[in-house]
């Protein structure tokens, strides 16, 4: 295995290939190639966090070399890491911590989800991001980008079958969703991945090592931001979607030298990008048609251009001389000689100034040119020329980052942006204030070696995945104040889809614990499906359980926002806040969102569309959890054009006799990248009685634990949101594979009618009779 190393101390890479940045000819930095340094393989140092945290490293060479990772959204603890060869590997949690290999060690149990059938790895090219679809708790999508050749990038998506709180799961349906994307098999390749808070599709791409695609070109997708609907498509209202024109029609921002990670902010839905420059580290508010000035500008760029909202000098600090210095009612107005470039929340050491009252450490509240101001505290006093304002050295290669959004860190850690620096090891903490501004940046913990990824897991802690290391650090507050767990309180809910967050206990209470989700305000279209009552136990209190939430379709354009409140007794409650991402487009119709098959028989429902769809879809209908005796027989796709989409289309499932007796539950995906439904199977097991409508897994049905069971919904909360089926065709039919003398009946209307009960009635007592004759 080689990877590009450092020449000089000036010139340090990124990410997959440290040193292997398009290095400044003004500052002669220069990379080469050659083989991996052993301190690289060797253990890793221990990383240290602050006090009121701890640190725990999990090891793998299942998870070399990593490079990027993503938790299941369905609230089943499943890590997803991709590995630059092309493995998508899982990591499982068992009680809140990630599962360990048999012996009481640090080793993690890994299990491989797919493997991409090619893959370019030379330099930084390889298998280098990864989203998870807005409904994904229905339709199982996940998404990656992966360099497939020395010419072409590609974004994938796959189908996770089984995949649930007790299986790894499996990636099905392999389907290029967007191809051609521009490489040409070097650095700064991209691969950032993210679902904004539209529900499109958000990608990466750098200047590929050479410059291209930078300044005015609107004709290639390097040195962009792309954005793409579901199905892979560009975006209509992408801002240089010019039809037939010369432009690129998936650009959404551009001028980004190296943009290798993008994070959706939950509180606000919008997209922040971690970009590595060639001066300077960046962070960027992404905003449509912005240009952020490529490396002609870093740290500097026009006030047409767009800002970064945090940077950082490569490999070293900004040091300007001081001025002037003047305090007054706690605020600090410091003037420098030159323009100094700092950065709101920026930290800046002041030093060498002749009243020493002001020297020290400080937070930049506002800039102009050639001063700033800063809170400290001190009598008034003013100080003529002398002494340094000096920025902090957080490293020189940033990676990507993550929002915290959970409540198992203190309450002043909500909505902290952390990312992670590859020279350094250095896990950064930016604190945002209620308006979105940076108020503090400073480093936070130390020793993530390697770093390419930090996530906030379903227990709540923060999770840092090292590149060539093999360890996954996960830290943890040591509060000892009992407090609920909450995965996170700003999720987004697809309309007619669903969504889910997690709830755990932070301490083992004394006595069973009961929490409650309940809706508190806002508007009811957004309610819980699933997880509105979660009793905890003494010894199961660490394990995060799943709240479903459904959003219901309207025909507004605005986003509706639910709040719920999160309680226990004696615990402080906590409050989430969802809101819908808009979806006014056409809605899968079923005839049944609950489908009875009688064991060794076959049943059918119908699957249309609500309204004539702008374009073709080929619909899916894949079991994804549950019994694999239930299957699908004919068709598993169905074709949808805007002629046909009201046109009813017809889909049989079976169920295979057994010998055990039980009652199978399997969980069905009816999925289009415009749309999907969930539906539930249930064998009538012909050793049985047919089972109950409330029966659950604990009744002899089998379920995976992180996809709702329709049959046990509250009916006063949506069953599934849509529109209702409301013509003749939206009907189920079951026939009987019984042959010997058997009543072979149809039974129209939705499973679970009057007439089909009877009639299984009938033929499980005629059963008996023979039985005992």
């Amino acid at each position: 295995m080689t990877f590009d190393l450092l020449q000089d101390h000036a010139c340090v890479g990124l990410l997959v290939n440290p040193g292997a940045r398009l290095c400044n000819v003004r500052r002669m930095r220069r990379v080469l190639i050659g083989s991996l340094i052993a301190l690289a393989y060797a253990a890793p140092a221990a990383a240290a966090v602050p006090s009121g945290f701890a640190q725990e490293s999990y090891t793998s060479n299942e998870l070399k070399p990593a490079t990027g990772a993503a938790w299941a959204t369905d609230g089943s603890g499943r890590l997803f890491v991709l590995r630059k060869d092309g493995s998508i590997r899982v990591v499982r949690t068992v009680g809140g911590r990630p599962q360990t290999q048999p012996g009481g060690g640090m080793t993690l149990e890994v299990s491989t989800f797919a493997t991409e059938p090619a893959v370019h790895t030379s330099s930084e090219s390889g298998l280098l991001g990864i989203a998870l679809d807005p409904n994904y708790v229905v339709n199982r999508y996940l998404y990656v980008f992966v360099s497939v050749s020395a010419s072409q990038q590609q974004i994938v998506r796959y189908i996770d079958v089984d995949g649930g709180t007790d299986a790894p799961g499996i990636g099905t349906d392999r389907t290029v969703i967007v191809a051609n994307l521009p490489t040409k098999g070097g650095i700064n390749v991209g691969g950032g991945l993210a679902i904004g808070g539209d529900g499109k599709l958000y990608f990466s791409i750098g200047d590929l090592g050479d410059g291209t695609g930078v300044d005015a070109d609107l004709t290639s997708l390097a040195s962009k931001v792309g954005r793409a609907n579901l199905d892979g498509t560009p975006a209509n209202d992408n801002p240089f979607n010019d039809g037939v024109g010369p432009n690129n029609e998936y650009i959404w921002a551009r001028g980004l030298r190296n943009p290798f990670g993008l994070s959706r902010q939950p509180s606000t839905g919008k997209l922040w990008t971690t970009v590595a420059g060639t001066s300077y580290e960046q962070v960027f508010l992404l905003e449509a048609r912005a240009h952020a000035g490529y490396n002609d500008y870093e740290n500097n760029q026009p006030a047409s251009y767009l800002a970064p909202k945090i940077a950082y000098r490569t490999n070293g600090t900004d040091t300007r001389n001081v001025a002037s210095a003047v305090r007054a009612g706690g605020t600090l107005t410091v003037t420098t000689t030159t323009a100094h470039g700092f950065r709101v929340g920026q930290s800046i050491e002041i030093a060498g100034v002749a009243n020493a009252s002001f020297n020290g450490n400080v937070y930049v509240r506002s800039v102009s040119a050639t001063s700033f101001t800063a809170a400290q505290a001190g009598a008034d006093a003013s100080a003529g020329a002398g002494g340094t304002a000096k920025t902090k050295d957080l490293g020189g290669a940033i990676t990507r980052g993550t929002f915290y959004d959970g409540t198992a860190f203190p309450t002043e850690y909500r909505g902290n942006f952390f990312f992670g620096d590859y020279n350094t090891g250095n896990l950064v903490r930016a604190v945002l204030s209620a308006t979105n501004e940076v108020e503090r940046v400073d480093v936070w913990g130390t020793g993530f070696n390697a770093n390419v990824q930090v996530a906030t897991g379903d227990d709540g802690a923060l999770y840092a995945l090292g590149y060539t290391t093999g360890v996954l650090h996960r830290v943890s507050a040591t509060t000892a104040t009992p407090r609920l767990v909450v995965s996170n309180t700003t999720p987004h809910v697809l309309e007619g889809g669903r969504a889910a967050f997690t709830v755990a206990l932070s301490a083992a209470p004394a006595a069973n614990v009961t929490v409650t989700v309940a809706r508190s305000g806002g508007d009811a279209d957004i309610d819980v499906l699933t997880g509105g009552s979660l009793t905890f136990t003494p010894t199961d209190w660490q394990q995060p359980r799943a709240v479903i939430l459904a959003a219901a379709s309207d025909a507004d354009s605005v986003a509706d926002v639910t709040d719920f409140d999160v309680s226990a007794p004696g615990l402080a409650t906590e409050r989430v806040v969802a809101t819908s991402i808009e979806a006014n487009g056409p809605q899968l119709v079923l005839s049944t969102d609950t489908l009875h098959v009688p064991e060794g028989g076959q049943a059918t429902i119908t699957v249309a569309w609500s309204a004539a769809l702008s374009r073709a879809t080929t619909v899916t209908v894949r079991r994804v959890g549950g019994d694999p005796d239930v299957t699908v027989v004919e068709p598993a796709t169905l074709s949808f054009t805007p002629a046909n989409s009201k046109t009813p289309q017809t889909v049989t499932f079976a169920a295979a006799h057994d010998d055990d007796g039980i009652a199978g539950r399997a969980q069905i995906a009816v999925a289009s990248p415009l749309g999907a439904r969930a539906l539930e199977v249930i064998e009538v097991d012909d050793e049985a009685p047919p089972p109950s409508p409330d029966a659950g897994p604990d009744d002899g049905g089998t379920q995976d634990a992180s996809v709702p069971d329709a049959a046990t919904v509250d009916p006063s909360r949506p069953q599934e949101p849509g529109p209702a089926p409301s013509t003749p065709d939206a009907s189920a039919e079951v026939t009987s594979a019984e042959s010997e003398g058997g009543c072979n009946c149809n039974a129209h209307g939705k499973a679970g009618s009057g007439a089909l009960w009877i009639a299984l009635g009938l033929l499980f007592a005629r059963r008996r009779r023979a039985s005992r004759e």
